[in-house]
């Protein structure tokens, strides 16, 4: 008897893996809230799958061309820099009003 083999549409594989940021992630999960973090980690993931464009409002920073905001909640917010075409890091969890380039942008929180 074979096997039951998956249809290729339903394996779930990572577009991109996460090379950097690991120590902006650590230092931000120290004083988050566990809702927070799940949030966060939702949010990685679907940096990971691809989907993040499609469930997240993005802004992009037009100062920095290969890094963009996750808007994950109301005032929390993550910065993702495409390292290339596999791989990302990131830059900046936390706050709006404290994100890296996020003014720059004309996006009105």
């Amino acid at each position: 008897m074979n096997p039951h083999i998956e249809p290729a549409g339903s394996i779930h594989r990572p577009r991109f893996r996460m090379d950097t940021g690991l120590e902006v992630l650590e230092r931000w999960a120290d004083t988050a809230t566990p809702s927070e973090k799940n949030a966060v980690y939702k949010a990685l993931f679907a940096v990971a799958d691809g989907s993040v464009f499609k469930n997240y409002r993005i802004v992009d920073d037009w100062q920095k061309l290969s890094e963009f905001f996750v808007l994950v909640k109301d005032n929390l917010v993550v910065k993702v820099c495409v390292h290339c075409f596999d791989s990302y890091g990131i830059v900046y969890i936390g706050p709006r009003q404290g994100a890296p380039g996020l003014g720059s942008t004309g996006f009105a929180a």
